[in-house]
């Protein structure tokens, strides 16, 4: 694990594992005001005008996730965190998908294993949606907004060296061949950070009691990729953000995906 004084070495454990774990980057108070700020709408169904949730089976999904308040911009675009992504990358990255969600135990409903190297794109004139696997490197960042204890994040290390070989989103039907390589990152804190390569074969831990818990999921991807899912901001906001923020949000491009 990386604590919040990153080791120069995160580009070597992520070109070699795949993944790196961090902890403790952001302040609790900091962690406190996000917590403040989603709780409410995390309780509250989107519905008739008032602004919440849109739940999809188990989960419930922050709507507008960036709406909310600078704090969670804040998390997105720390110029720490998109050093480290840049720098494994080898190219200027951008958010190309996003979410704040809260995940209930559920007897009947499991994340299948799979790769997310791929891009979705809209196409206005059919009005469908498109997905392509891509082989370049591009990086998600899970963040836990709650302790978890259980139904926690799971990735098979070193995945990323192979999983580009076949053409194939997901890998249910592999599991026996790689079930000794699979990582849990159960037990862990409000606060921990996984940084891994969208190549990797991930998935949630199944679980179906105990706690909710609640994360924050962000992809970037390099500049050759498309630029992603709309990006929704509260103009309240707009009069305090740096360069890099602006950048990493893809101001003055047009979305590619509005699914």
């Amino acid at each position: 694990m990386i604590t919040a004084n990153v080791k120069e070495n995160y580009t070597e454990e992520l070109n070699k594992k795949g993944y790196i774990e961090i902890s403790n980057l952001f302040s609790e108070e900091k962690l406190m005001r996000v917590q403040s700020i989603i709780d409410k709408p995390l309780n509250q169904p989107s519905i008739n005008g008032s602004k919440g949730y849109i739940k999809k089976n188990n989960i419930r999904f922050l709507f507008a996730t960036l709406s909310w308040g600078k704090d969670i911009i804040d998390l997105y675009t720390d110029p720490r965190i998109i050093k480290m992504i840049e720098d494994y990358v080898e190219d200027s990255v951008h958010l190309s998908n996003y979410r704040i969600y809260r995940t209930f135990p559920s007897c009947f409903e499991n994340m299948l294993w799979h790769v997310d190297n791929k891009i979705d794109i809209y196409n206005e004139e059919k009005n469908i949606v498109t997905h392509e696997l891509r082989r370049e490197k591009g990086i998600i960042m899970i963040m836990y907004l709650s302790d978890v204890e259980d139904g926690g994040f799971q990735i098979v290390e070193g995945s990323h060296q192979w999983s580009i070989n076949e053409n194939k989103e997901t890998w249910n039907d592999r599991e026996e061949e790689f079930k000794d390589k699979v990582v849990t990152f159960n037990n862990r804190k409000k606060g921990t950070i996984i940084i891994y390569d969208y190549r990797c074969i991930h998935r949630a831990k199944p679980y179906t009691g105990g706690q909710v818990r609640t994360s924050l999921f962000g992809q970037y991807s390099p500049s050759s990729l498309p630029t992603g899912e709309m990006i929704l901001l509260n103009v309240r906001d707009l009069g305090d953000l740096n360069d890099l923020t602006n950048r990493v949000l893809n101001f003055g491009k047009k979305p590619t995906c509005e699914n």
